[in-house]
């Protein structure tokens, strides 16, 4: 006998790779497994005119999707077949059928709130304010329902807002081991420092480009490489390469493996996959101390960890690394063993428990 429905509802079809789409993705797959019925529901975003004004993009995507085929239902994640996959025009237009509702960003549980029926779950994944303003975050998260959040930062801003920890759920994310692994020693690798280029306000491109140019007087021997989903961002200087959109095992042969150091200059993060996938692969972190870090990384063992926007500290510590070779190999086999504790089984049982305590209360 099927288990209850369980519906997530996204603010849109995720054409591109995305943290945020993997962790609703991997989480639905479990619950499958678990012998739930589970649907995905991804808003269109049409034009008020509805099919005939859509882009030849859009017609493509929603042909696909429909057909059921396995590049339709998201080429660059393996989704289960059992997940049914439902289209609609707009987040107005959706309309809630499943026993509870899991939303995976604030407009989407601001759209199930204004259903009074809906029986929610927010799954959390960062604090959204460089979507919204704060206001309309926070509201969000004091709906009605159960909230899961992805880090103790983020459990931590539950009980700032006066969210009751009964309803706040710590769902740690996973890892994909058998993708994010290598069998290059940690110990020799060249100076290479590696980071995500990410033009968002909160991934600190600036800062990261500050960073490297320091690096870069200090240890021109040093190799500097970026990587992102786009084209080559203008902010990075001649003497940065870059990867451009580099997935998977991709990833890890073009970028993680090769690194020694991986930076990471985030102001903000809800969990932060470049740098548990880099730790996973051998290369020691450097990191801002941003929320979602702290949750696998600790300073002066399995990372070095700085301020927020601190340039010159985050600029000694990469430097420290690169001319200490027994200091960054502690860092590494450090970081390689923390990674190792999070699975996405270990993850999405957790979630199952956030699941429960939702459809459980009355």
């Amino acid at each position: 006998m099927a288990r209850e429905h369980i519906s997530f509802l996204t603010p849109g079809v995720p054409r591109r790779p995305g943290g945020g789409a993997r962790v609703y993705f991997e989480h639905a797959n479990g619950l499958v497994r678990r012998g739930y019925r589970v649907s995905i529901v991804h808003p269109m975003n049409l034009p008020s005119r509805g099919v005939q004004r859509l882009t030849s993009r859009l017609k493509e995507t929603a042909r696909n999707v429909r057909a059921n085929s396995p590049r339709g239902r998201i080429s660059w994640m393996n989704v289960d077949p059992a997940i049914d996959i439902v289209l609609v025009d707009s987040l107005e237009a959706w309309e809630p059928h499943a026993d509870l509702t899991v939303s995976t960003f604030w407009r989407t549980a601001q759209a199930a709130g204004e259903r009074p029926a809906t029986r929610l779950l927010q799954l959390v994944q960062a604090y959204e304010t460089w979507a919204a303003e704060a206001t309309l975050v926070d509201a969000t998260w004091r709906l009605p329902g159960h909230l899961a959040v992805v880090s103790t930062s983020l459990r931590a801003r539950a009980r700032e807002l006066g969210v009751p920890d009964s309803r706040v759920h710590l769902v740690q994310n996973g890892l994909q081991h058998s993708t994010f692994t290598t069998t290059r020693p940690v110990e020799g690798r060249p100076p290479v420092v590696a980071f995500l280029a990410a033009e968002s306000p909160v991934k600190g491109l600036a800062d990261s480009v500050a960073i490297l140019r320091r690096v870069h007087t200090a240890r021109p021997d040093a190799e500097l490489l970026a990587f992102g989903g786009g084209p080559r961002p203008a902010a990075l200087p001649d003497f940065v390469s870059y990867e451009r959109r580099p997935l998977g095992r991709d990833l890890v042969r073009r970028v993680y493996e090769r690194a020694s150091v991986f930076l990471c200059a985030s102001s903000s993060e809800g969990w932060g996959f470049p740098s548990i996938e880099a730790m996973a692969c051998g290369a020691a972190l450097v990191s801002t101390r941003n929320g979602g870090v702290d949750d696998f990384a600790e300073d002066g063992v399995s990372a070095l960890l700085c301020g927020v926007g601190d340039v010159p500290a985050l600029s000694d510590a990469v430097l420290r690394l690169l001319g200490d070779e027994a200091l960054r190999a502690e860092i590494a086999v450090a970081g390689r063993s923390s990674a190792a504790r999070f699975t996405w089984e270990r993850s999405t049982r957790e979630f199952e428990t956030a699941v429960r305590a939702a459809l459980d209360e009355s």
